[in-house]
Order: structure tokens, then sequence, then C-alpha cells
């Protein structure tokens, strides 16, 4: 069993495997995903888990060099992330959801509480 960290194993298993460039989301319990993209559904009800507490354990565990938000993102979404932030449509990133490798669904309700990542190095 592990110590710490992220204990969900598809999660883990889909973090591990990041190269540097994948993008990768966290998104609210509604953006549409497409068939083909990997989703990792953490959402039990709704509100729980909350985008907050999802990205606080992901970017505890991995480097990213860049995040793309919706214009209309909260304020409270961008205080969650690195500094390195793009802003596009929010139709803009839901094209973008297609070339991610995987989304982590939350049960997040807030409107736009949806973030596409840019894996970096650690080296």
């Amino acid at each position: 069993m592990k110590k710490s960290g992220i204990l969900n194993p598809d999660l883990s298993y889909a973090l591990a495997r990041l190269g540097h460039t994948d993008m990768w989301a966290i998104a609210d319990c509604g953006l549409p995903i497409p068939d083909h993209v990997e989703v990792i559904d953490l959402a039990l009800v709704f509100g729980i888990p909350t985008f907050a507490q999802v990205s606080a354990a992901i970017l505890d565990e991995v480097v990213v060099e860049g995040v793309i938000l919706a214009e209309q993102s909260p304020a409270e979404i961008r205080e969650l992330l690195p500094s390195e932030v793009e802003e596009i449509s929010h139709e803009e990133l839901k094209k973008l959801i297609d070339d991610c490798a995987f989304v982590v669904r939350t049960g997040d309700t807030t409107a736009y509480a949806n973030a596409i990542f840019k894996a970096g190095v650690a080296f």
C-alpha cells in the first residue's frame, strides 16, 4: 500500500506516464469530454471533491510548465494555479480537451472550474 500521495490507481498511473508537454485537465462535473479522451472520474456527489481539493493533491505530484483557463474562470480557480496562465475562450478550451491525455472529473459545480495543464520536467 502507498504511504502518501495519490491513492487512486488510475490517476496515479496517468500522472506517472505523463511526458514533457503532454496536456491533461481537471474539470468540473459538467464539462463535455470527447469519447476518445480518458476520464478519471472522481466525482462522488455535486461538490465533492472540489476543483481545489483535486488540483492541490495533483499539483503536489507533478511539474507543470503551463496552464490554460477559460477567460470566464473565477478568481478562486486562478488563485490555486501556477502563475503561468494562458486565457482562451471557453469554446476554445473545450476544443483543446480533445488533445488531452486524460481529464480528471471532479464533483465541482462552479461554472468554468476547468483547467488544462501542460506537463513540465523536474530537471
